[in-house]
């Protein structure tokens, strides 16, 4: 639980996850600073609410009155900040860590797994806020449908987004676990899918209930290890099941079958096959923590999608969407639900590699994913913090989309490039559709704002 007494500094303050729970921290009545290389809507929020946000780092501002210094992943333990901590003798708590103890005491719902993670939790806060449960919830995006990314609430329930990316995780002990996919991602901390399967079957054996979506065939095995587990998806030995489902450009209808009767017919505000099994895993989760299930798949009807997942940003005579996958079974599932939804539309993906060490460990696994597009741009890789790899580019991602596809991708060298070539190459009808959880939004932005300003002619 939070400690009102405490006074808690967030070194890297800005980020999604960071950020939301220094606003839950501060809204139990926390005292709360922070700092981080650059502003943002985030930090800036914080500071109208209370906080103490400090814009660059400075060991002058962790002193004697701290009570607890909260870390970021992203940040080294030679930060600046970080050694005025140690020398002051202050606890150096990671993010995921304090977030253990704040959900300690709730019915906490935890929702990991490989992707699906920001748009699961953020359907599973919507449906408890929609039925009067007033949850707390910290989710790793911008959500508009629930103002914001976090919510301290007056309810009993907490769900939390839950990111396996530094092996934290564990520290975790929902009361509800919810996984949506185990795939390969990471591999700089786990090393192999066989310790990541590993981690994900410890997280599942720690919590009291399990929400599995077992269309995913590694999620499926595990679940043959927990046969108390609630079981979802459109996968026949599903205890939670969609059934006639039907793809409508921008939303999803399905039918909602449990343990073979018809429960409810569902208008889902998302598309493709994989936010279907997004929102049975909401359901099942939201049924667990007591909403009856007719009620839960009803409250789901007005859900929006977070911030960069599947962000319509215009449809002007072309439809410009922006989107935060960056591993091959993301895209992959997301040009599906175009082509579902879009049936007749010629497919421009625009993608930018994310890591140099995501890309030297799974680049050659990006080719298949675009093989529904119908022109690939290839952007050089958004370093993340990252230093360049020798020898690590995005021209092994091109090969591998030539090879798997016999198209012929363009490697386009910088972002001013990509916005130049579109502006030339779009046809009325076309979809666009950007990819990478770098910044690769902002090419797909100016486009938006080109054909807003009716530059592109549609007759």
């Amino acid at each position: 639980m939070i400690d009102v007494r405490k006074r808690y500094h967030f070194v890297g303050i800005a980020g999604a996850g960071m950020s939301g729970l220094a606003a839950v921290m501060l809204a139990g009545g926390s005292s709360v600073s922070g700092s981080d290389l650059r502003e943002n809507a985030e930090t800036e929020f914080l500071q109208r609410a209370g906080a103490a946000i400090h814009i660059g780092h400075d060991p002058s501002v962790v002193d004697k009155g701290v009570d607890e210094v909260i870390v970021s992943s992203a940040i080294t333990p030679q930060n600046v900040e970080i050694e005025a901590a140690r020398r002051l003798n202050l606890p150096v708590v990671h993010r995921l860590h304090a977030l253990a103890s704040v959900i300690d005491g709730y019915t906490s719902i935890g929702v990991a797994g490989t992707h699906g993670k920001t748009t699961t939790t953020a359907m599973a806060a919507t449906i408890l806020r929609n039925t009067g449960r007033d949850p707390s919830y910290l989710v790793g995006a911008h959500c508009p449908g629930l103002g914001g990314n976090s919510h301290l609430g007056s309810g009993e329930v907490f769900v939390t987004e839950v990111d396996e990316s530094d092996g934290l995780f564990l520290a975790i002990h929902p009361t509800i676990a919810v996984l949506n996919n185990i795939g390969r991602d990471h591999l700089g901390t786990y090393h192999t899918l066989d310790r990541i399967r590993e981690s994900f079957k410890r997280y599942i054996q720690q919590a009291d209930q399990a929400v599995l979506a077992i269309d995913d065939a590694n999620v499926r095995e595990l679940a043959s290890h927990h046969p108390s587990a609630l079981k979802v998806g459109s996968h026949p030995d599903a205890d939670l099941r969609a059934v006639n489902i039907s793809h409508h450009h921008f939303h999803t209808t399905f039918d909602l079958r449990y343990r073979g009767e018809d429960v409810a017919h569902v208008f889902l505000p998302a598309p493709g096959d994989h936010n279907v099994r997004n929102a049975l895993c909401a359901i099942g989760a939201a049924n667990l923590a007591g909403v009856p299930l007719a009620d839960a798949a009803e409250a789901i009807a007005d859900f929006q999608l977070p911030k960069r997942r599947f962000q319509l940003l215009e449809e002007n005579g072309v439809t410009v969407v922006d989107d935060y996958a960056h591993l091959p079974e993301e895209i992959e599932v997301t040009l599906q639900a175009i082509r579902s939804g879009w049936t007749d539309r010629r497919i421009v993906a625009v993608f930018q590699p994310h890591r140099y060490s995501r890309t030297q460990a799974i680049g050659n696994e990006f080719g298949a994913a675009f093989r529904l597009a119908d022109t690939v741009v290839v952007t050089p890789i958004y370093a993340a913090y990252e230093a360049p790899i020798p020898g690590v580019t995005s021209q092994s991602i091109v090969d591998s989309i030539s090879r798997n596809t016999g198209s012929d991708p363009l490697l386009i060298h910088d972002k001013e490039e990509a916005l130049s070539f579109l502006k030339r190459y779009i046809e009325p009808g076309d979809f666009i559709i950007s990819f990478g959880a770098g910044d690769i939004w902002t090419v797909t932005t100016s486009l938006s704002r080109f054909l807003k300003e009716g530059s592109f002619c549609t007759a």
